[in-house]
């Protein structure tokens, strides 16, 4: 740890501050990754002990998986962007700090709900967790602050690794951690554990980022909502804000019933879904870690999106389709792939849209759109599967993300136009 200790200080902050923050957010999202194999457990397989909704109907067992998954973005749309804001006045570090402790706290509180069957504590520990879904942007607003902008796509990159990394090894030790135990709660309480590590890491590893404070301002719940009308009234960045949107809520209407498709349609167990979100995770790390810093060095991020957009829209729509697990399996990479360039280069447009003063603010901007549409999409989910069948999720989600490729290169494309004639 000293030895950790001492190479980080000795960097240049440029350097540190974004390997600081791949840490804090691999280990944010080792926590959070552990949720995705056991929902699907104990919301919508009757065969396992640790099922908590027998007799309950099947449009009802998808409906409470999907709200439980839309509470988190629910809250992160109202927390997101108050604590964005407020890392531009009181610091990036502060603020990251009380992000990693309550998202600690929720995974213990998350534990206990699944150990006592009290779906109430559940909602409880998710709605906490949603307000600790801002930590994402915070960590890119103070990767903006020390970042020249034409490095910003690579370091952006390395944040969406951190994601892509926790994301396989959270749902892989959740798997193994439950199966090992014969508890679905056990991985919560590692998770609780391992938010305690991460706060003591932010608070000795990271430094401020934030030197250009912003002057106190007033804050309400509904700043989200100011937010939304933000994006729509800002001419620059509104059809960037919009593709944002689009194609986040299209890739939660997959990824919040992906562990349900799988448990429904092909029987995987706990283990069999881990190892599928792992994949997953994986092929986002090599996209951002390999992929990104090849392909940025020839091409800007609006010819990134132009193509990963597309190829992960059609694929996502194939897939709804394979006959296999082995097929549907198969596809993964060629989804998740293109999909880890558009998370980081998206992000990447949008800060090198705003101005210097105000990272912090137009990434709680993204991150409220970006609530929003988790908060939105897991409920439509629940009650589309329910009415139309568990494959609705990943053709409405494959729409949507062809609906964002032409908010940014068709309504985009014509605004640029207009202006330039005038």
């Amino acid at each position: 740890m000293q030895a950790i200790y001492r190479t980080l200080f000795c960097m240049d902050i440029q350097k540190r501050v974004p390997r600081v923050l791949f840490g804090t957010l691999l280990l944010d999202m080792i926590g959070f990754g552990m949720v995705f194999p056991i929902i699907p457990i104990i919301f919508t397989d009757p065969t396992s002990p640790a099922f908590l909704l027998a007799g309950h109907s099947r449009s009802s067992q998808l409906f409470i998986a999907g709200a439980i998954t839309a509470l988190w973005g629910l809250m992160q749309f109202i927390a997101a962007p108050i604590l964005g804001e407020l890392s531009d006045i009181h610091g990036r570090k502060k603020l990251l700090l009380f992000g990693v402790g309550i998202l600690g706290v929720s995974q213990f509180l998350f534990g206990f709900g699944i150990a006592t069957k009290s779906l109430l504590l559940l909602f409880v520990a998710r709605a906490i967790a949603g307000i600790a879904a801002g930590n994402v942007s915070i960590a890119q607003a103070s990767i903006a602050d020390v970042t020249d902008p034409k490095d910003r796509a690579k370091n952006f990159g390395l944040i969406g690794a951190a994601v892509g990394l926790g994301l396989i090894l959270g749902p892989l030790l959740s798997g193994w951690i439950a199966g090992l135990t014969h508890n679905p709660a056990s991985p919560f309480f590692m998770a609780g554990i391992l938010g305690v590590l991460n706060v003591t890491f932010v608070a000795f590893l990271l430094p401020e980022t934030n030197l250009q404070r912003k002057l106190r301002q007033a804050f309400t719940l509904i700043k989200g909502l100011s937010n939304i009308r933000a994006a729509i009234t800002d001419g620059g960045v509104r059809f960037i804000y919009l593709t944002s949107f689009l194609y986040i809520i299209g890739m939660t209407l997959v990824t919040s019933f992906y562990g349900i498709f799988l448990v429904s349609v092909f029987h995987f167990s706990a283990r069999e879904t881990g190892l599928a979100f792992a994949a997953v995770g994986a092929c986002v790390v090599f996209a951002q870690l390999v992929l990104l810093r090849l392909v940025i060095k020839k091409y800007d991020e609006r010819t990134i999106l132009r193509v990963s957009m597309l190829i992960t829209a059609t694929m996502i729509g194939l897939s709804a389709f394979m006959p296999t697990a082995t097929l549907f399996v198969a596809l993964i990479p060629l989804i998740s792939m293109p999909h880890g360039l558009t998370l980081a280069t998206l992000p990447a447009l949008i800060s090198k849209s705003s101005a210097a003063e105000k990272q912090g603010a137009a990434l709680g901007v993204n991150a409220s759109l970006v609530a929003l549409a988790t908060g939105l999409a897991p409920i439509a989910a629940g009650i589309g599967s329910g009415i139309l069948g568990i494959r609705m999720p990943l053709l409405a989600g494959a729409m949507l993300l062809c609906c964002s490729w032409g908010a940014l290169f068709v309504l985009a494309s014509q605004k640029v136009s207009t202006l330039n004639s005038r």
